[in-house]
Formats: structure tokens, C-alpha cells, sequence
């Protein structure tokens, strides 16, 4: 700790960093808050091989989600390396479980969802028009590459859905997985007959352990931001609860439901299963199998 503690005063220039506490944290880092001259200040440490692009992709994404100040996210301060590991620095917010302000990060999620696309509308300069992002993040331990491509669907399948597949293929062995894909693939773009999918900005890993609430608003954080679908950020908010009614119908009374959502419900959860079974092994094994028996039996009929 004595380390961490003079390397991050010597970026920040402090005079004063005292321990706090330590904080609960993901699969990735070990995770600290500091009592400064400049304030309580939150340390998420890395040590993990990809440490640098978790931690380079998660303050590039609270700097993007902050500049549309639709949410609250905690403000990136810096991130430092040193030998092989790296520091994110962010200020310190103390916040509890999710529960009173359900329906206002709903309404809120559909704000920052929409904010491109008033961009866009006013055919503004600061517009996105592509799927990706500035630098390439972390979803738990496993880089997903954010190149830009104009194509959703072909951003979502080659970047997205199939390192997925190729990284448990090779991993478990499973060679279902593959044949299932090989069928799957080709249909994918008929869930988006009729819709038209503009760039919104997602948090891209907005499960209810990445939510929280202080005593006047809502706070998210732990992202892994791109431009990409809306429907996107809804699909792991219904994975493992957290999320009320009122959290979606705040929601859907901004972005209502287009054609074809309730069948592309599974196809956006997809990723995630096959991202924990690359990660946590072949618990999510029957769950993402499952996920691609229906997709095809759906697109098929």
C-alpha cells in the first residue's frame, strides 16, 4: 500500500493521503479510498495484464458519460502506471444500494441514450456517426475492440459477439458454440428489419452491482462506454435483478419500444452470458447455448 500511496501523491502533487478504507470491488483490481488536501479520492489499483486498457478504457468512459451530465459518475482524475501496475484516480462518492431513485436513473439513462441523437438531428460537428468509441475497454478482464464501424449489426457480430465465441470455443473446447454461431451469424439482421439503429453513448456494463444512489440522485460507474444500440444497456439490467417496473416504464416513456425489441431482448443478453462463461467458466455454458437455439428457432420462423 505504502507504494500506491507515493506514487499517487506524486502525480497529484498531495501533501496528505491517508488511507480510508478499502472498497468491495470486481474480478480486476483492488480498490481503495484516501482521505487528501484535495479531498476523498477513490484509488481502483490494477495488476491484472490487460490492467492498463481496463483502467485507460474506464476513465476515457466516465470522462464521456460526465461530459453529457445525464448521470452522475464519478469524476475521472487521473490514471498513473507504474512497473505493471495502473492506478485509476477518481473523486470519492459515497453512495448505498439502488432503491429510491429507480424511476430517475431510468429517466436518466434515456437522456444520455439520447443525447447523440439531438446531436445528431441538429447535424452538429460533436455528432457521433458511427459505432465504437475513442479507445478500446474492458468488460470484467476481457478487452472488446471499439473500432469504428458505420454498420450496427456488423459492429455487434464481429466485435462484440464472436471474440466471444472464438475465446470459449478455444477455452472450453466447446464446439457447438461454433456451429450454433455459423447459423446464427447470417440471420442476425433480420431483428433490425425496419428499425433504423443510430449511435447512442452506453455505459455498456449496467448490471445493478455498477449502480447506486446517494441521497439526492442516482450514480453509475465501473463502465465499459461505446457508442452503440440503446437497447444494449437494457440487456444486462434484466440479467441479474436490481432494477425495478419503474426504472424501465421512467425509461420507455423517453425511448419507447421499437418493432422487433422484445426479440432482440436475447440477442443483447447473448453477449453478456458468453462474456461469463469466458470469465467464470461453464455455469453460463447451457445459458448462452440456450440463447442461440432460440435466437435461431426465432429469426427461422
Amino acid at each position: 500500500m505504502a507504494e500506491y500511496r507515493e506514487i499517487i501523491a506524486s502525480e497529484l502533487k498531495l501533501k496528505k493521503i491517508d488511507p480510508w478504507k478499502r472498497i468491495g470491488g470486481g474480478c480486476s483490481s483492488n480498490n481503495w479510498a484516501f482521505k487528501t488536501d484535495i479531498g476523498e479520492i477513490f484509488a481502483k489499483i490494477c495488476s491484472d495484464e490487460n490492467g492498463k486498457d481496463i483502467l485507460l478504457g474506464e476513465f476515457k468512459s466516465l470522462e464521456m458519460l460526465q461530459m453529457t451530465n445525464a448521470v452522475r459518475v464519478p469524476k475521472p482524475i487521473k490514471v498513473v502506471s507504474s512497473y505493471n501496475t495502473t492506478i485509476l484516480i477518481t473523486e470519492y462518492i459515497q453512495f448505498r444500494g439502488l432503491k429510491v431513485f429507480q424511476g430517475e436513473l431510468g429517466h436518466q439513462l434515456a437522456i444520455l441514450h439520447l443525447k447523440n441523437l439531438e446531436l445528431l438531428k441538429i447535424n452538429s460537428d460533436q455528432a457521433v456517426r458511427q459505432f465504437g468509441f475513442y479507445v478500446n475497454v474492458c468488460c470484467g478482464l476481457l478487452p472488446v475492440e471499439n473500432q469504428w464501424n458505420g454498420n450496427w449489426t456488423d459492429f455487434y457480430c464481429k466485435q462484440r459477439l464472436k471474440p466471444q465465441i472464438k475465446n470459449v470455443a478455444q477455452k472450453s473446447g466447446n464446439k457447438e458454440v461454433e456451429r450454433l454461431w455459423s447459423l446464427l451469424e447470417p440471420k442476425i439482421v433480420q431483428l433490425f428489419d425496419g428499425v433504423t439503429v443510430f449511435p447512442s453513448l452506453l455505459h455498456g456494463d449496467l448490471w445493478s452491482g455498477n449502480v447506486g444512489e446517494t441521497n439526492d440522485a442516482p450514480v453509475i460507474y465501473d463502465p465499459a462506454s461505446f457508442y452503440g444500440h440503446h437497447e444494449f444497456d437494457l440487456a444486462i439490467t434484466r440479467m441479474f435483478g436490481g432494477f425495478s417496473k419503474e426504472f424501465y416504464e421512467k425509461y420507455h416513456q423517453l425511448i419507447p419500444r421499437e418493432k422487433g425489441f422484445e426479440e432482440r431482448k436475447p440477442l443483447y443478453e447473448l453477449f453478456h452470458y458468453l462474456n461469463h462463461w469466458n470469465h467464470f467458466g461453464g455455469g453460463y455454458e447451457e445459458q448462452s447455448l440456450g440463447i442461440m437455439r432460440k435466437l435461431i428457432k426465432l429469426i427461422h420462423c
